[in-house]
């Protein structure tokens, strides 16, 4: 399970900022969680686990920030069996540089057979640790999971097509990247079980991946754009006569839309 660490999307607009040197979104009174699609790709392997055989294991991974270990636990609290936490040099690490990390993790390990994210990241919205991830290992990916189950021995997951859903079977080793569906709910730990997360131990690991190294996509600025209004009132005495004033002015209006510059 890949996690991603973001700030909470429903953050107000008002409180909402942008770094001018890293492009990092900020909050006046920042919060942070884990992405809203991780979650969810989060729920479909602790429901798959269920079916898998015996021993079968939910790792959460987050290429983050120190910050994120908290964040963890409550992936622990939900009944993953382990945290992992790959703190990285730089807060404003892109999703790019975030597969590769995860990517070079997952390498090293001889018992990974699924590997899963959120189809999209919540800040960045570029939709490529998933397909990255796939690359750098070598492994074949399948995208919008909604379910994952095991069936007489064979792996089959339920994603959404164009059409609809649709069942397929797959092999292993595999990158799968989940989205949402009515069928998925967010599970809420139980007290008991953040006590237990909160003395449970996260393993912490050091990037070393070169940032940038690689990249096809760079964002070369992040900003709140500027946005103007003009607002005018439409008077009159009558519904008649405000109708008859406001067509004058949308006439007046695509008149000088319509004119040469």
């Amino acid at each position: 399970m890949l996690m991603k660490y973001v700030l909470d999307p429903d953050v107000l607009a008002r409180d909402f900022t942008v770094d001018p040197v890293t492009g990092t979104p900020s909050s006046t009174f920042p919060s942070y969680q884990f992405d809203p699609y991780d979650r969810i790709a989060l729920e479909v392997a602790l429901n798959a686990r269920v079916t898998c055989p015996a021993g079968t294991k939910v790792t959460s991974v987050c290429v983050g920030p120190d910050a994120a270990e908290d964040r963890l636990r409550e992936t622990l609290a939900v009944k993953c069996d382990e945290g992992i936490l790959i703190e990285t040099r730089s807060p404003a690490i892109s999703d790019f540089d975030r597969a590769c990390e995860a990517a070079k993790w997952l390498a090293d390990q001889g018992d990974v057979s699924i590997v899963l994210c959120g189809r999209l990241t919540a800040d960045s919205d570029t939709g490529e640790v998933g397909p990255v991830v796939a690359e750098r290992l070598g492994w074949p990916m399948i995208s919008n999971v909604v379910a994952v189950e095991m069936r007489d021995g064979q792996l089959v997951c339920k994603r959404e097509s164009g059409e609809g859903y649709e069942w397929v079977k797959v092999a292993l080793p595999i990158v799968m990247t989940a989205t949402n569906a009515p069928n998925i709910a967010i599970r809420k730990a139980k007290l008991q079980d953040v006590m237990r997360a909160q003395r449970a131990s996260v393993t912490r690991l050091q990037a070393s991946q070169t940032e940038g190294s690689g990249r096809k996509l760079n964002t070369v600025r992040a900003y709140i754009p500027d946005v103007t209004r003009t607002c005018r009132w439409i008077e009159g005495d009558t519904a008649e006569d405000k109708a008859r004033e406001l067509s004058t002015v949308l006439r007046a209006h695509l008149g000088a839309a319509r004119a040469p510059s």
